[in-house]
């Protein structure tokens, strides 16, 4: 962690098959390995979930928590309001950083990694969802929708958009050209703090 920053970094690994034959595809942005949707993502890594999400929280993050296990459990009921939830919570960029052979480190926003085809946008969220880490265990980091098993999601689109084919992904040029198993560094980065002003008495 970067607290001046901050900034939480890890590592982690590209898997582009593993992200368009997800279940379901081009869902899960960032898993923790182990997790029961570690297999699924398009990058990969060896920090937890629940870690990263101490982390965020550590550095002042208040995570929205609005979403709810129906949000998920109920996407295909047209009559349930919770699939339709988008993720609150504090706002932070998410920034790709690749190191290059005798040359200047690549740094990308990670949305560069996508191709964004029903052009929803992407506004990540920390949305937190700590009480279904133990229920779930899916090992999910950062999703494309708002996810409830996310610890980061994305505002944009809900997991109706997800059922319905309607926010869909796939690796972008770049991430091709990068190649499986490309290892690179995450950095989520959350707004930083306005500085306090002494008052008058000088406190």
């Amino acid at each position: 962690m970067d607290r001046k920053r901050r900034v939480v970094r890890f590592e982690a690994v590209l898997h582009l098959h593993a992200f368009e034959k997800g279940e379901p595809p081009g869902h899960h942005l960032i898993t923790w390995r182990r997790g029961r949707a570690g297999k699924h993502a398009l990058l990969q890594t060896a920090v937890s979930d629940r870690a990263v999400l101490d982390a965020l929280e550590s550095l002042g993050a208040k995570p929205g928590d609005n979403l709810v296990e129906e949000s998920w459990t109920e996407r295909a009921n047209p009559s349930h309001p919770a699939p339709d939830l988008r993720a609150k919570g504090p706002k932070l960029s998410i920034t790709i950083v690749i190191q290059r052979p005798k040359q200047p480190e690549l740094r990308i926003p990670v949305e560069k990694l996508l191709v964004d085809r029903d052009k929803r946008g992407f506004d990540w969220r920390v949305a937190g969802n700590r009480d279904l880490i133990k229920r779930w265990r899916s090992g999910c980091v950062v999703c494309l929708q708002s996810c409830p098993g996310s610890k980061v999601a994305n505002a944009k689109a809900t997991m109706r958009h997800l059922h319905a084919k309607a926010s869909r992904f796939k690796p972008s040029k770049l991430a091709v050209e990068l190649g499986e198993g490309a290892q690179v560094t995450v950095e989520l980065a959350l707004a930083r703090l306005p500085e306090s002003r002494p008052t008058r008495d000088g406190r």
